[in-house]
């Protein structure tokens, strides 16, 4: 008997000691921070937070909403990044979360500073990862955050939190997260490419009235001294050839300086072969792609499509790297290829990277095309008219 109640009593303590979990907060006991901005003005460290309300975001999952999605913008400032941060709490009338951040907006003027001083302090809290996407931009932090997508979603569903899809379907300049730019910071020869980011307002109007939408209009690059140049996005077409993942993207086919048509350029294969030769380091660059042709404006077989699609490709190659090299820019990250593939001739240009190297120069571009398909219509006809 004694045993029996004994068991019973075991049971009953082992039970009540697992019941629940007493600390737990539901969704509306909390202020959920998606987004965080940084500038530098007057020697003062400015942090600005995108906050929205989550039981909103949770109905959208199951179709559109109604109304418009709710944005609060908080904007602080300190002598230091972490004592802005410690003024959001005196506002923030609940607990703030900062799990679910997705993404670091910097000015400017606070990339000049360097990134390192910004996210040193949240990367150290145990809520934050190093999975954030990161943007530079010339626009104001608060109204930036304040811009919405289509359909009443909330910021979630834009470019700045979710740049992927869009990305995939227009691989112009490719999105970036923390941890990439703390490694590129860190390596040898190589500059932070960081997209900048817009806010357009001539594309869409909504009921007749303009309505805003946030865009990559161009990248800011930034080497391990803070030195930052600026880079608008039609000075850019030869870098999606060069950088990884590039998925999908568009290119309008001249002949003889017309407009000959538009194809499609597919997940380019790159490889840049580093030549040293004395004091001088010069690159032959080898890509191979698949091409889908998405328009023609006048006729042309195979064979010609091919060399112009080869000849622009190498063109656009050719021109970005002359940009960069007028502003002092490595907009290809060549020293650290060099670095990677040849340390010994690395080392002794750069005086084991004491100094950034020079005379540098593409040599010879080689462009292997191969044309998959031309869609519903033979390729060496143009469509007729209707």
């Amino acid at each position: 008997m004694k045993r029996r109640f004994c068991s019973i009593g075991i049971c009953f303590i082992l039970l009540i000691s697992q019941t629940a979990c007493w600390d737990m907060k539901t969704i509306q006991d909390m202020n959920y921070i998606t987004a965080i901005g940084f500038d530098y003005q007057n020697g003062r460290f400015q942090v600005y937070s995108q906050m929205l309300d989550f039981s909103s975001v949770a109905k959208q999952e199951g179709g559109k909403s109604s109304g418009p999605a709710s944005v609060w913008v908080g904007q602080v400032e300190g002598e230091t990044v972490s004592e802005a941060f410690n003024k959001l709490y005196k506002t923030s009338q609940q607990q703030v979360f900062w799990g679910h951040v997705s993404a670091f907006v910097f000015k400017d003027e606070a990339l000049r500073h360097g990134v390192g001083r910004f996210v040193d302090g949240i990367t150290r809290y145990n809520e934050t990862r190093f999975t954030q996407w990161v943007y530079s931009t010339k626009e104001p932090i608060d109204r930036l955050f304040t811009v919405t997508p289509f359909f009443n979603l909330s910021p979630l569903a834009s470019i700045l939190s979710h740049p992927e899809e869009n990305y995939r379907q227009f691989s112009f300049i490719k999105p970036v997260r923390l941890y990439k730019v703390i490694a590129n910071l860190r390596e040898p020869g190589n500059r932070l490419m960081l997209p900048s980011l817009a806010i357009s307002n001539e594309i869409w109007k909504k009921n007749n009235k303009p309505d805003p939408k946030l865009e990559v209009s161009g990248v800011h690059a930034l080497n391990d001294e803070d030195e930052l140049e600026w880079f608008p996005d039609d000075q850019l077409k030869g870098l999606r050839w060069l950088q990884e993942k590039t998925s999908r993207t568009p290119l309008v086919v001249f002949v003889n300086g017309k407009r000959a048509g538009s194809v499609s350029i597919h997940k380019p294969e790159v490889n840049v072969i580093p030549l040293v030769r004395d004091d001088k380091v010069g690159f032959d660059i080898r890509m191979k792609c698949k091409v889908t042709v998405t328009e023609f404006l006048i006729e042309m077989d195979d064979e010609t499509l091919k060399k112009q699609v080869e000849k622009e490709i190498a063109e656009q190659i050719k021109q970005t790297f002359e940009i960069g090299m007028e502003h002092d820019v490595d907009l290809y990250q060549l020293e650290h290829i060099v670095y990677r593939k040849s340390f010994a001739d690395w080392s002794r240009l750069t005086g084991n990277g004491a100094k950034p190297l020079k005379a540098v120069q593409i040599n010879n571009v080689k462009i292997d095309v191969d044309i998959e398909h031309s869609g519903m219509f033979e390729m060496h006809k143009k469509h007729k008219e209707y």
